[in-house]
């Protein structure tokens, strides 16, 4: 006897939902991931001063076919993160800003404190006061960009906002 198939919907790949929107506002990289079914390794559509190394520009195109470490999905993230700022503008990351300085300075911090006060008996690659002194500044290095993502925050939101929302 045969069955008649069911179709099911799982919507079209590339396009842009109000899920999708929600969660580029509130600059949630799991949830962009889920909905447009990122694989892991690949890299989001969030911008790279929000997620860090985990998000793409345009600068990441094009890609050298010839290298093995390659992300095969960045062409599709670099189109959809240029079609969500140019929808909706740049997403609300003041939370993500506020952690990622928290934890640079609270890094800075602990570079800092084991720079001045060596403890006794470490040995190993950069237990070394030289290997200490060198984290310490770029940790420190760190913590003054993320303050000065955080302090340029409403110049950038103007720009997009000025730029290519519809």
């Amino acid at each position: 006897m045969s069955t008649k198939r069911r179709i099911i919907n799982r919507g079209k790949p590339g396009r842009i939902t109000p899920e999708i929107v929600d969660a580029w506002k509130r600059a949630d990289f799991h949830a962009l991931h889920m909905l447009l079914r990122l694989r892991p390794w690949n890299a989001s559509p969030l911008p790279k001063e929000i997620a860090g190394p985990l998000g793409c520009s345009l600068d990441d195109l094009p890609i050298d076919l010839d290298d093995p470490n390659r992300d095969e999905a960045l062409p599709r993230v670099v189109a959809i993160q240029q079609e969500l700022l140019r929808i909706v503008g740049w997403p609300d990351c003041r939370h993500v800003y506020e952690e990622n300085l928290a934890d640079a300075e609270k890094w800075a911090a602990w570079c800092r404190k084991r720079f001045e006060h060596l403890p006794a008996g470490e040995y190993g690659t950069g237990t070394d006061l030289e290997s200490r002194r060198q984290n310490m500044i770029e940790a420190e290095a760190e913590a003054a960009y993320c303050r000065e993502l955080l302090a340029g925050l409403t110049r950038v939101q103007k720009k997009w906002a000025r730029v290519g929302t519809l």
